[in-house]
């Protein structure tokens, strides 16, 4: 007669303590949910300070008139709407983990179970909350040593850090040719020349006729020559011709390819580019005074700078 009520509360107890391990978790515990989460906001944070240095190297170009109004409006508009992709999706990333330290960490209530015989309620109650607690504190533990090895939060990656981001996801996708135009600028901004020019020639082969890939190989060729190769310099010159046939009065490109002129012994012709490069500049501003007196030079008989 007693065997049947015992092997029921020895069934109870069991099940109740064993419920914690074969009981669905409302809330399971993930621990990568944390490294997913920082490493797709450490990426967009590395995006961000690409897009903004791309958009204020696009405003340089311009207003040194080294890129035509249309193509500047162009790529400004792509990289302002990336950019505000990226902001909307760190302000959500940020706000959602600013919510998930706020909350406060309770423990999802418990269904209670009523039993006739109150020191086995007990006894279950006790060895259930025993076992709960165990395995958070496991799981508390394997989210500390998680965050360890991660390392200590910083304010932010470092433009190198960025570039890299950036190359990460290039290697993955290497026919984005919005992404390799910006590893080019970004590259030559850190003057990283060799990646850049790698950069540069990647956007050559997805895009033959891009004239910014064209003018930037040759600004990488007279900047990092090793002595005055001619066939460096007639190497340039034949992108800057490239370039000129879509874009004739190109104050910057008409400059390099002077320069690029002077240096291969043909004054008559570099004394022509820089006339044009001068003839587009704005009287009043720092470069066309430069152009200028390079241009007196010249035609003094002098080194013109």
């Amino acid at each position: 007669m007693l065997l049947i009520p015992v092997t029921t509360i020895l069934i109870f107890v069991i099940v109740a303590i064993t419920s914690p391990f074969w009981r669905k978790d409302p809330n399971p515990f993930s621990p990568f949910h944390n490294d997913e989460r920082h490493q797709e906001l450490a990426d967009l944070v590395v995006e961000r300070e690409v897009l903004v240095r791309s958009l204020q190297e696009l405003d340089v170009e311009l207003a040194q008139k080294r890129m035509e109004p249309e193509d500047h409006t162009r790529l400004k508009a792509t990289d302002e709407h990336r950019l505000l992709q990226v902001l909307d999706r760190l302000e959500f990333l940020q706000k959602d983990a600013a919510d998930e330290a706020n909350a406060p960490q309770t423990t999802p209530p418990r269904r209670k179970i009523w039993i006739p015989a109150t020191i086995c309620a007990l006894i279950v109650l006790f060895s259930s909350l025993g076992t709960y607690l165990w395995v958070q504190i496991q799981a508390l533990e394997k989210l500390t040593a998680s965050q360890a090895q991660q390392g200590p939060g910083e304010d932010g990656p470092n433009p190198l850090e960025m570039v890299a981001k950036l190359e990460e996801r290039l290697r993955k996708n290497p026919d984005d040719l919005e992404g390799q135009i910006m590893a080019g600028r970004s590259h030559q901004v850190l003057n990283r020349y060799e990646e850049a020019h790698k950069a540069w020639t990647k956007v050559l082969e997805l895009q033959p006729r891009n004239n910014e890939a064209l003018y930037n190989l040759g600004v990488i060729l007279i900047e990092t020559r090793k002595f005055d190769d001619p066939e460096v310099f007639n190497t340039a010159l034949g992108y800057f011709d490239k370039v000129l046939i879509d874009r004739p009065n190109e104050p910057g490109v008409n400059w390099y390819r002077g320069l690029t002129l002077w240096y291969l012994k043909r004054p008559r012709e570099a004394e022509d580019a820089w006339a044009l490069a001068f003839k587009n500049l704005d009287p009043a501003s720092p470069d066309a005074k430069f152009v200028k007196e390079a241009l007196a030079k010249l035609r003094a008989g002098e080194v013109p700078f």
